[in-house]
């Protein structure tokens, strides 16, 4: 299995097909409730610098953005693995309620410990990371990649 940051992970309940696939919603609940209790790990995009400055230059937003601006400060979307010296984060991660799936996007190829704690994540919401929508990664498989 070749994974490059390029690949496509998502967390779903069921396989996807393609970009309009559906499949049953995630738990919202459960989600926050990883998130905070690996919150050594994440960090929600709300306590970030740049969430900070989103939230203190809100009255600079033009009222057509402001409510996309403030539904990503909403425990949407969290990162991990700040990289100082760029100033940005690896990982970024969003919950996307109205398509039913999370979206894991990487700026340098996932480590084994990276995909281990994604398929944890799908674990606890009863879901399945995948790879390009078909391709299941779990524990057997992150097996064959360490």
């Amino acid at each position: 299995m070749k994974i490059t940051k390029n690949t496509n992970f998502r967390i779903a309940k069921g396989l996807l097909d393609n970009v309009f696939s559906k499949t049953e919603p995630l738990d919202y609940d459960k989600w926050v409730q990883f998130v905070d209790n690996h919150s050594g790990y994440f960090i929600w995009n709300e306590y970030t610098e740049e969430g900070k400055k989103s939230l203190q230059n809100m009255e600079n937003v033009p009222d057509d953005f402001k409510e996309r601006v403030l539904a990503s400060l909403n425990k949407v979307r969290c990162f991990a693995e700040y990289i100082d010296n760029k100033k940005l984060y690896n990982i970024s991660v969003s919950f996307y309620e109205e398509l039913n799936w999370i979206t894991i996007q990487f700026a340098h190829p996932p480590k084994f410990k990276d995909l281990k704690i994604f398929v944890e994540m799908a674990r606890h919401l009863d879901a399945l990371l995948l790879k390009d929508g078909s391709e299941i990664i779990d524990d057997k498989t992150l097996g064959l990649l360490s």
